[in-house]
């Protein structure tokens, strides 16, 4: 294993009604929260906004409201939010949402306290030095935004999408209330197990040692648990274990803990990935499961080995031809992301504009080379259009 530091000071607070919680949890870090969600109507429809706002009133904790975040978030949007943070000076932020509310709270968080336009901290023009804290509640389990210091946003000018982390953005605590994902529409769902599985197999197809049955087992587990829980979704959407346990699930696919050790990651699946909703406004989960089928058709014979052990763990395929098993793997997972309903094609994610790769290839290497994997993995625009190509 790769030499580390793990930290996690993110405060969990587990269990169906613990958004009961959220007054009491924002009240230990200030008196005035400036609230970040989605579309005022639809929050407010689901009972989701006045059950946080209740708590925090009943908290002494005042609310300044900040509507209107959607999939892909925009910068230019996140950029009215600080504006009213820095006019309205709250002590913490509250995020309440799944991972493009995390991730808008995040950046305004750290915008807060720039001068400049707070793009150059998402384009790594400049460090990230300190951020108001953030309280997440969470409504869409999917991108771990609730336990890692991670966001990931969209600037429209510039048709760029950017990932940048700092530890200044880990939550200071997280409000997993698995209630709140029962009205959470199933095509969402299969979204979001599929970002899931993503940020499983990343670092689990990606990684190069040799001998690592902890984090291996771990991905496989994992990956067969959100497919267990989306098994029962499909047959009642408030499950009440399938959406617990696929909360639990989420928010350590990606928070820095299962990943330790394997050194610098291979993000490809999220690179080319980015490239889809950047350009297209494919949704995030939609974009993976598209990329994470062309990625690994891209790297199937090189990592035959472990695409087969992954099939044998997770499908049971019991070929002792890995490279047998790993095409079978493969076709397993089409198939299951087929049986949900996210997209396997660039064409059924909706991207049918024929010079889509050639817009795509330069703007997914570009993100390799900011993310630093350009060298690490000999990625080029023509790997770029390969790898696109397969995900036809």
């Amino acid at each position: 294993m790769v030499p580390f530091v793990y930290s996690m000071p993110t405060k969990v607070v587990f269990g169906a009604g613990m958004v009961e919680k959220a007054g009491a949890e924002a009240c230990a870090i200030g008196r005035k929260a400036l609230l970040v969600t989605f579309r005022e109507e639809h929050v407010k429809s689901l009972g989701y906004y006045d059950k946080v706002a209740q708590s925090c009133e009943a908290a002494g904790v005042a609310l300044v409201p900040f509507f209107g975040v959607k999939s892909n978030p925009s910068a230019e949007h996140a950029a009215e939010g600080i504006r009213i943070a820095k006019a309205e000076k709250p002590d913490l932020i509250l995020a309440l949402g799944g991972g493009s509310v995390m991730d808008t709270a995040k950046y305004i968080a750290a915008g807060y306290h720039y001068d400049g336009d707070a793009w150059d901290l998402a384009a790594g023009k400049a460090p990230i030095e300190r951020a108001l804290p953030v309280v997440c509640i969470v409504t869409i389990p999917a991108t771990s935004s609730e336990m890692n210091g991670t966001s990931v946003m969209t600037n429209e000018t510039l048709e760029r999408k950017e990932g940048f982390a700092s530890l200044h953005l880990r939550p200071k605590t997280s409000i997993l209330d698995p209630e709140l994902t029962y009205s959470v529409p199933v095509l969402q769902t299969a979204y979001s197990s599929a970002d899931i599985i993503s940020h499983l197999l990343e670092h689990y197809l990606g990684h190069q040692l040799d001998f690592a049955p902890y984090q291996d087992y771990f991905c496989q587990g994992g990956v067969k648990s959100i497919m267990a829980c989306m098994d029962r979704i499909l047959e009642n959407p408030a499950d009440p274990d399938a959406r617990a346990v696929m909360m639990w699930q989420a928010a350590f696919a990606w928070s820095g803990f299962y990943d330790a050790g394997f050194g610098l990651a291979n993000s490809i699946i999220h690179i080319l990935g980015h490239s889809l909703s950047g350009f297209y406004g494919t949704p995030h989960g939609a974009a993976m499961s598209v990329t994470i089928l062309g990625s690994m058709r891209y790297y199937q014979k090189e990592r035959a080995k472990k695409y087969a052990g992954f099939a044998r763990g997770v499908f049971g395929i019991t070929s002792q031809d890995d490279d047998v098993a790993a095409a079978a793997g493969i076709a397993a997972l089409a198939a299951w992301f087929k049986k949900i309903g996210t997209p396997t094609t660039l064409a059924e994610a909706g991207i049918t504009d024929p010079g889509a790769i050639e817009k795509m290839a330069p703007d997914a290497l570009a993100t390799a080379t900011a993310w630093g994997e350009t060298e690490a993995f000999g990625y080029t625009v023509d790997v770029m259009k390969e790898m696109f190509e397969l995900c036809i």
